[in-house]
């Protein structure tokens, strides 16, 4: 039972460090974009300084594109941690095969497929704007992470399942 306490322990304090680093990420991104737009002669001026000879437009362009897709990855993955958070504090609880969880392992596997779809926009950034160099996103397609998405779309069913063979019983009872 120790070992089960320090894990759930564990597993709280880091989703709920993660929550709070997403949304921090989340808000300077989401100000950066629109600093993007207010200051816009100036982030060309300065984007052209660092890399003379660069077209400021389509540099600026892709910038904004990637600020967008780090916005909609960062939505994605706090929908996950407010989920996992919630499935964590039942556990924590005590009772974690309730039909709430098979509804939270659905949200969660709906964030999962929502950041593998993002690699596409990833990928066609990388492709048309080159002269973002190392700053495009990494758009590597990821046979883990589909099967991540379909296991947690599977546990999810189990576990709706399971929580309502559970109530039956608990009803036959």
């Amino acid at each position: 039972m120790l070992e089960k306490d320090r894990l759930i322990k564990t597993s709280r304090l880091l989703v709920h460090t993660g929550f709070i680093v997403n949304r921090l990420f989340l808000a300077s991104v989401t100000l950066g974009l629109l600093l993007s737009w207010i200051f816009s002669a100036q982030l060309a001026t300065l984007l052209v300084q660092q890399n003379p000879g660069t077209d400021a437009r389509s540099e600026t362009t892709g910038l904004r594109l990637m600020m967008l897709l780090g916005i909609a990855m960062s939505v994605a993955i706090d929908r996950l941690f407010v989920a996992l958070a919630q499935i964590i504090e039942t556990a924590r609880a005590g009772d974690p095969f309730i039909p709430a969880n098979a509804l939270r392992l659905q949200t969660i596997g709906w964030a999962l497929l929502a950041l593998q779809l993002l690699d596409i926009p990833a990928a066609l950034i990388e492709r048309y704007f080159p002269s973002m160099g190392m700053g495009t996103p990494d758009s590597v397609f990821s046979a883990a992470g589909w099967l991540a998405v379909l296991m947690v779309f599977v546990l999810s069913r189990v576990f709706a399942a399971g929580s309502a063979m559970r109530d039956e019983l608990e009803g036959t009872v």
